[in-house]
């Protein structure tokens, strides 16, 4: 297997705006790494990267002995960069899985072998004659996928593969891209503005934001306890609500005077933020448990989620959201006041965003 490293990596385009600015990262051989971030964050240029779609400004891109220094143009053999969109519109899918395959020195006995294991495996067959046009945007992206299945790239690169499927299409294709990675044991880098995508499948989940990297880790890590305020707000659907406070010897109160308690999770700095996530809030009155900040809701608005509602609405006019079990009740004065216990608490540095 081949690991990718990436050092002071830098894309400036024709007129100045810079795309990704010295990023370093090493992605371990084999592993599964997601790029998440919103529009303009980078990570579909950093792919084009990679993959010598683009050339880069400066730095340098190691995919094993291949190697990608400042303007040079790497081999498309080394990373394949797997988008629906680069399927040939007048050949058939068969044809587009099998181009290029000659080109490595297989056979043609064994480029039907690789094609047809490819197309079997991504449940292809009964479409493989078809043109990209005549089948469903799925079948399209699952073609794509048993391309590079049957290529077999030292990498496997990906797009935002799933933004235009419903969802059960959706929520399969997802499975299927897992199983590739497992079944290929190629390094992945899968770029998403998706955070369900981005924490279903990610190894090593790397958050950006304006063409550099705010944080990266394991994705149980930077959801459960993360280092950045800016890693909150993006990870998460919803995110995190951030709450700017000022700390004082009651607790923690809003500009407004608001109170939400919390003496427990006191912090020497005098103001900050405080994070708690949607579905770590709670009825106080239906869960014993101690509580470590109260939030007095004004409810705006709730959406029936099937065994769970979102509520929606405000703390001392901070926007809040929170997830709940069941529908809970709420006050003829559309209060409701939520709770959180004090270890789902996180605190942030009011200049910095670092954790504290």
């Amino acid at each position: 297997m081949t690991g990718i490293i990436l050092t002071d990596v830098t894309r400036i385009y024709r007129g100045g705006t810079t795309a990704v600015a010295n990023l370093s990262l090493d992605i371990p051989a084999g592993a599964f790494c997601v790029l998440l971030g919103p529009s303009g964050s980078g990570k579909s240029t950093l792919l084009r990267l990679i993959a010598g779609a683009a050339p880069l400004t400066a730095g340098v891109i190691e995919i094993g002995d291949a190697v990608r220094q400042s303007w040079r143009i790497g081999r498309d053999d080394v990373a394949d960069l797997i988008d629906p969109q680069r399927l040939r519109p007048r050949r058939t899918l068969y044809d587009n899985m099998a181009h290029g395959l000659a080109d490595h020195g297989l056979g043609r006995k064994q480029v039907q072998e690789r094609v047809l294991r490819a197309a079997d495996a991504l449940a292809l067959g009964p479409v493989l004659a078809r043109r990209p046009r005549l089948v469903s945007a799925g079948e399209r992206s699952r073609a794509a996928l048993a391309r590079a299945f049957a290529h077999q790239p030292r990498a496997l690169l990906f797009d935002e593969p799933l933004a235009h499927l419903e969802p059960r299409e959706r929520l399969a294709l997802r499975r299927q891209i897992r199983q590739l990675h497992k079944t290929s044991g190629a390094t992945t880098v899968y770029a998403t503005h998706d955070a369900a995508d981005a924490l279903a499948l990610a190894d090593l989940l790397v958050v950006m934001e304006n063409g550099a990297i705010v944080e990266a880790g394991p994705p149980a890590e930077l959801y459960d306890r993360p280092r950045r305020r800016r890693t909150a707000e993006l990870l998460g659907a919803p995110p995190m609500n951030i709450l700017p406070v000022r700390a004082n010897q009651t607790g923690l109160s809003l500009e407004d005077g608001t109170h939400l308690g919390g003496a427990s999770v006191m912090t020497t700095a005098v103001y900050a933020f405080l994070g708690v996530r949607p579905e770590k809030l709670f009825a106080p009155d239906d869960v014993a448990q101690p509580l470590g900040a109260k939030l007095p809701l004004t409810v705006e608005e709730m959406e029936f989620a099937g065994a769970d509602v979102y509520v929606h609405g405000r703390v001392g006019g901070i926007p809040v959201t929170a997830r709940l079990q069941g529908r809970p009740e709420i006050g003829p004065d559309g209060k409701l006041v939520l709770g959180a216990s004090r270890e789902h608490l996180h605190m942030f540095d009011a200049e910095t965003g670092k954790r504290l």
